[in-house]
């Protein structure tokens, strides 16, 4: 079964800062923090500025294709919360980019 869009969010501030406060993992093109949260399930809170994406479609479809990834690699991040920050001054990356962003994130959080 699938899990719908809000059991994956992470929200709230203070969950944002306890994962800020957490572990990091920089690539080109996004900034991943993570934080491990006693649960089952993983949950992600995505971060696409105004001034990183100027345009509405490029962020919100920016924004699809990180929940998709996490979905894909939901295995892998289960028991974590994630935040993603697209870095600003980079064009929007490929989503082959993005998912080879992502499996790095997975290996490291596998380790752990």
């Amino acid at each position: 079964m699938r899990r719908k869009s809000r059991d994956i969010s992470l929200s709230g501030e203070n969950a944002f800062k306890l994962a800020f406060a957490g572990n990091k993992v920089v690539t080109s093109d996004l900034v991943f923090y993570y934080r491990q949260n006693g649960t089952d399930a993983g949950r992600v809170g995505l971060v696409v500025g105004r001034k990183a994406f100027a345009g509405a479609v490029t962020r919100n479809r920016l924004k699809r294709r990180l929940r998709e990834l996490f979905r894909r690699h939901a295995g892998a991040m289960s028991g974590f919360d994630l935040v993603v920050v697209a870095r600003r001054g980079r064009p929007e990356p490929k989503f082959e980019i993005l998912e080879r962003q992502f499996k790095k994130l997975a290996g490291t959080l596998e380790g752990r």
